[in-house]
């Protein structure tokens, strides 16, 4: 039997009792990693660090802070990134160049890289300058308990979310919807003037609001636009875990979790007339809705729940662990 790696983390994982009982937080009682800017948490794992034989850094501001102080140090850093930084390429801007240079810097010298999705894995490969085997695609898991499953609803479309949103498709395609589509999103992202006249607007919306609007959805349309990073995971796990039909666009964020036809219905990016077929198909045929919203819901149970996740990122770090 391989031994495992003691693991030391700035990650706060607080719904799995098997990543709590595998790793030691760098918060003291009573602490969150929220309360810690990015390099106090940096140098609290450096201080820590030799007591440990990986050290598992979460979000790009921590990793890099942290990953520096060992290479300037010049400390093996055991270092396991996790959310680390991909913005889109932008090979014109000097800040992007140089913080992919330190982050290629820092990459080379850790223990490897945990990916969101599986085709992150050949993206941060080629921008970090490192061997695909230093990477671990480790799914994602649903934040939402079992309780969270509610299978009523008020008849409305919605879409939620931010990141990569890709609104000029379903804005397109929303007049073809035989529902009303109530869209949620950022104070910041730009929409057409004139929307469609069953379309309604909702801005900035509290977690708790967007949950409850959820929950009285029909069903949820996860509109991505095409790029090699992930997005929409939340989203999406939210959804199947309400007990909600899904149809999203066939990119990077839902391909590792989404059968079509099976626990959701896909369609091609940029495609407004597939995307307005698909979301009437559920809503003209209640009987393959409840069986695509009951097979996502069971899969939420199973394999993309927190215990699940934690025991393949365990897995993952300790076969980095195991590769040094």
């Amino acid at each position: 039997m391989n031994p495992r790696p003691s693991i030391l983390t700035n990650m706060a994982f607080h719904q799995s009792r098997t990543w709590r009982a595998a790793t030691t937080t760098l918060c003291r009682e009573g602490e969150s990693p929220d309360d810690l800017p990015p390099l106090r948490q940096a140098f609290r794992l450096l201080r820590l660090r030799s007591r440990f034989d990986a050290v598992v850094t979460l979000g790009p501001r921590p990793s890099l802070a942290y990953g520096l102080l060992c290479a300037l140090l010049h400390l093996p850093s055991k270092q396991i990134m996790t959310e680390v930084f991909l913005d889109p390429p932008r090979p014109a801007s000097l800040p992007w160049r140089i913080k992919t240079a330190l982050f290629r810097w820092i990459s080379r010298r850790s223990l490897g890289l945990l990916a969101n999705s599986s085709a992150e894995v050949g993206l941060l490969a080629r921008r970090f300058g490192i061997p695909e085997a230093k990477l671990r695609f480790v799914p994602m898991y649903t934040t939402l308990a079992d309780s969270a499953r509610a299978p009523d609803n008020d008849g409305y479309v919605l879409s939620i979310g931010r990141t990569l949103r890709d609104w000029e498709t379903l804005l397109r395609a929303a007049p073809q919807f035989k529902a009303p589509l109530r869209l949620v999103a950022g104070k910041d992202d730009r929409l057409p003037a004139q929307l469609p006249p069953a379309a309604q607007v909702f801005r900035e919306l509290s977690l708790e609001e967007g949950h409850g609007m959820m929950r009285r959805a029909a069903l949820v349309v996860i509109p991505l636009l095409p790029a090699e990073r992930s997005t929409g995971q939340v989203v999406l796990f939210e959804a199947m875990a309400m007990g909600k039909p899904v149809v999203a666009t066939r990119v990077a964020g839902t391909l590792d979790y989404l059968r079509d036809g099976e626990n959701g219905l896909l369609v091609e990016p940029g495609d407004a007339p597939a995307l307005a077929r698909a979301v009437n198909r559920l809503l003209e045929d209640p009987a393959l809705a409840a069986r695509i919203s009951e097979t996502a819901w069971a899969d939420c149970q199973t394999h993309l729940d927190p215990e699940t996740h934690a025991k393949r990122k365990i897995k993952e770090i300790t076969a980095l662990w195991l590769a040094r």
